[in-house]
């Protein structure tokens, strides 16, 4: 019966323990809830001017089977990187990750999103200050929903 008990406060004091980890992850809703990929980018970094950088890598297929989970790769030889996000610009909410990095993180993520349609999939890199991009479109090809082509699906 002492066992049990034990056994039980510990589980209990082992919960309470890592509860405030939780409180640790930010939301930041009007990022995620904004329909234009700007008003996302001000929402998320304060601005949205951004500069082409061939120094953001990004490894997303051209074409995809299905727009459920598609793959995608971002790495970065850009000096200090402090957040990195990841905008599909067709969805209704098109950021689809927010990501911050620690003083000494390796900037790399992979991931994968889904896509309603086909879309051009941008990163956005804040380095030293700045907004640096790179996108690439991505053709999807079968209907998730119907199982049709896009072109007969009248998508």
């Amino acid at each position: 019966m002492h066992r049990r008990m034990l056994i039980r406060r510990l589980v209990t004091a082992g919960m309470l323990a890592l509860a405030p980890l939780r409180a640790l992850a930010t939301w930041n809703r009007g990022a995620f809830d904004s329909a234009l990929p700007d008003d996302a980018l001000r929402a998320a970094f304060g601005r949205s001017d951004v500069l082409a950088a061939v120094e953001i890598e990004l490894k997303i297929p051209t074409n995809a089977y299905h727009g459920d989970l598609v793959p995608v790769m971002v790495s970065t030889r850009l000096p200090r990187v402090t957040r990195m996000a990841l905008l599909v610009h067709e969805n209704p909410k098109p950021l689809a990750a927010l990501v911050v990095f620690g003083p000494r993180a390796l900037p790399e993520l992979a991931t994968r999103l889904r896509l309603v349609r086909s879309s051009e999939v941008s990163v956005v890199v804040e380095s030293n200050g700045n907004l640096y991009r790179n996108s690439q479109p991505v053709r999807i090809i079968l209907d998730g929903c119907r199982g049709k082509p896009f072109e007969e699906a009248g998508a």
